[in-house]
């Protein structure tokens, strides 16, 4: 799924991300194709910065996420966030580095005063996943699945995940189809259609009444704010326990190792 070909208003690059904005449209596109877009570090840090500044611009009312070349996102980089699982000197360090980084990234999402679109180009794993509902509307080619394999890696769900859908418990891979039918995704379309009539709405809804969206969401967000902050906490202290735990990294191992032969 490409993004927009109209001119930009502005253009900002951070490793593995491309932010740009068109008319009243922030978009950011993940950009580490050959990793299927996993998230690492300094991705994290370039999407917290880059919704920094679409919260204070007057030239950004909605924000869209999507992916570049054939997935959205694989989830997190765990090689980059927490070290070789192999290298045990460094794991720990690099997991609570890790944690904190996405603690700090599902915080931000929620605290998000404008409206943000999640563009599913295609598949989605892990917090690529569990990040969706925290979006206001996730639109989706008909290409994407979504996969939260938390428990096949030890780990536990993120992203607060274990509030907003705990369908994802036993990790069982889900179709944009039947992900719409339960309500994580707002609207499927045909892969041949997909880009013209996603982005064609999203600049549509970026032309709406910019205070009005502001005031919208945070009705809407206020009503549980305060839980999904507690929510986020627990499962990164969670996290934190389980991914110390020699049956987290046995389970990572066999996933890296299974992983690397296909």
């Amino acid at each position: 799924m490409s993004t927009p070909n109209q001119e930009n208003e502005s253009v900002d690059q951070y490793p593995g991300l491309n932010v740009k904005i068109e008319d009243k449209l922030m978009i950011l596109q993940l950009n580490a194709p050959k990793r299927k877009n996993a998230l690492t570090s300094s991705m994290y840090a370039g999407i917290t910065s880059a919704l920094q500044e679409a919260e204070k611009s007057p030239h950004v009312s909605i924000v869209a996420i999507t992916g570049t070349g054939d997935f959205y996102s694989s989830g997190n980089d765990f090689g980059a966030l927490l070290g070789k699982v192999s290298d045990l000197s460094s794991t720990e360090a690099d997991a609570q580095k890790g944690l904190t980084m996405v603690q700090n990234f599902v915080d931000t999402l929620i605290d998000f005063p404008k409206p943000i679109i999640a563009v599913l180009n295609g598949p989605a794993v892990g917090i690529a996943v569990t990040t969706l509902a925290l979006m206001d509307a996730v639109y989706a080619s008909e290409k994407a699945w979504l996969h939260t394999p938390f428990t096949q890696l030890g780990l536990c769900p993120e992203g607060c995940s274990s509030l907003t859908f705990p369908l994802l418990l036993f990790g069982q891979k889900m179709t944009a189809v039947d992900a719409e039918k339960i309500g994580l995704i707002t609207k499927v379309y045909p892969a041949a259609e997909a880009d013209t009539i996603i982005w064609s709405k999203l600049k549509e809804i970026s032309q709406l009444p910019p205070k009005s969206l502001i005031c919208g969401k945070q009705l809407c967000r206020d009503i549980d704010r305060e839980l999904l902050h507690k929510v986020n906490a627990a499962e990164c202290a969670k996290l934190a326990a389980c991914q110390n735990s020699e049956e987290t990294m046995e389970a990572m191992f066999r996933w890296f190792t299974r992983r690397s032969k296909l």
